[in-house]
């Protein structure tokens, strides 16, 4: 028995990779593939509901060497291969994201925002199928960072919320002209909550729901929910996002201080963004 929306959708997501599994082309190398599901994704509270299904299914290239060929040129080239299988009507949206373990491996060891957002995909999704116990090992991969990428994703997400906070000035008199700035904003100041609580962060989907679990999203959740008002045109909410705007930064900035207090980019970071290219 389920208890709520999300189970349920997640018990569909069982019953549609056990039968992914059971079919062509993946039926004959079923005991060497892994199926995660990554959304919705495991262990996050008051995930919203995206009313989908996302699954990665990786196998080792052997096995993608014994496909037919539009799964085996890609796969053996280095290439993914990304579906949106038929589904009944009434049965939610799914999205099926095929590569070698190696690939995966790969894009767990980058610090782009795609592999940042893969690596808390990892470590937030459940194994439907994983004779080889793989889901470990990525999980493990995704926790480990090289040792200068801290400071330098920590650096462009504080430097991203700082300029784009700086953009708000406009929100009292044009709510809407500020919409973009807006949305950079609330996505810098929660990619780098769940970062530096995390080490990842998620994709822009479960983005706000991630930072709420984190301290520094705590700490500024109810000037995050005053953007979406004052978007709006609640002048009274316009009003507090630019009144707390420095307050918000310097929260960011007590957080990132535990580690970089020291450093040029966190103490003044206008001036740092001034710097030439080096």
């Amino acid at each position: 028995m389920t208890d709520g929306p999300v189970d349920a959708l997640r018990e569909q997501a069982r019953e549609w990779g056990r039968a992914l599994l059971a079919a062509p082309p993946w039926a004959g190398v079923s005991d060497r593939v892994t199926l995660l599901l990554v959304d919705p994704p495991a262990g996050l509270d008051d995930a919203p509901a995206t009313g989908g299904l996302t699954f990665w299914l990786t196998l080792d290239a052997e096995a993608a060497r014994s496909l037919s060929p539009e799964y085996r040129t890609p796969l053996t080239s280095d290439r993914g291969v990304y579906e949106r299988p038929r589904v009944p009507a009434g049965a939610p949206r799914v999205a099926l994201a095929v590569m070698t373990d190696e690939a995966l491996h790969r894009l767990l060891q980058g610090t782009s925002r795609p592999s940042m957002e893969a690596r808390w995909q990892a470590r937030h999704s459940e194994a439907v199928s994983d004779r080889l116990r793989r889901a470990e090992q990525y999980a493990l991969r995704a926790g480990l960072l090289p040792d200068e990428a801290p400071e330098r994703v920590s650096r462009t997400l504080w430097l991203e919320a700082v300029t784009a906070a700086r953009g708000l000035d406009g929100i009292e008199t044009s709510p809407a002209g500020i919409l973009a700035g807006a949305g950079e904003v609330t996505a810098a100041l929660c990619r780098l909550a769940c970062f530096e609580d995390g080490g990842a962060y998620p994709p822009a989907a479960h983005l706000r729901a991630a930072a709420r679990q984190t301290r520094l999203g705590r700490r500024i959740a109810t000037w995050l929910d005053d953007l979406p008002r004052a978007v709006g045109g609640d002048e009274a909410a316009s009003r507090r996002v630019v009144s707390a705007r420095d307050q918000v930064l310097e929260e960011a900035r007590t957080v990132l201080g535990e580690r970089y207090r020291d450093r040029h980019w966190l103490r003044e970071p206008e001036a740092f963004t001034l710097r030439p290219p080096r």
